[in-house]
């Protein structure tokens, strides 16, 4: 029965981890429109650097990779 309520968390950790993935991706997606000023502003506060380090994912090398994309494509 133990082996059990292991694989339910484990899907409960997957399903939350998948769902922070996809908030942080829209944020990420929105901010290369043009003028998006506040998705931009939005990555870089307390909220997405908490988000990010539940990913176990650096905020601040997913900022720096994601400003270099930004300078690539003049954004």
């Amino acid at each position: 029965m133990h082996w059990v309520a292991d694989s339910l968390l484990e899907k409960d950790v997957l399903r939350d981890r998948q769902f922070i993935a996809s908030v942080l991706l829209d944020a990420v997606e929105t901010s290369f429109r043009p003028g998006e000023l506040e998705a931009r502003k939005w990555l870089h506060g307390w909220l997405a650097c908490r988000l990010f380090l539940l990913l176990d994912i650096s905020p601040d090398a997913a900022l720096e990779r994601l400003q270099g994309a930004m300078v690539k494509i003049g954004v």
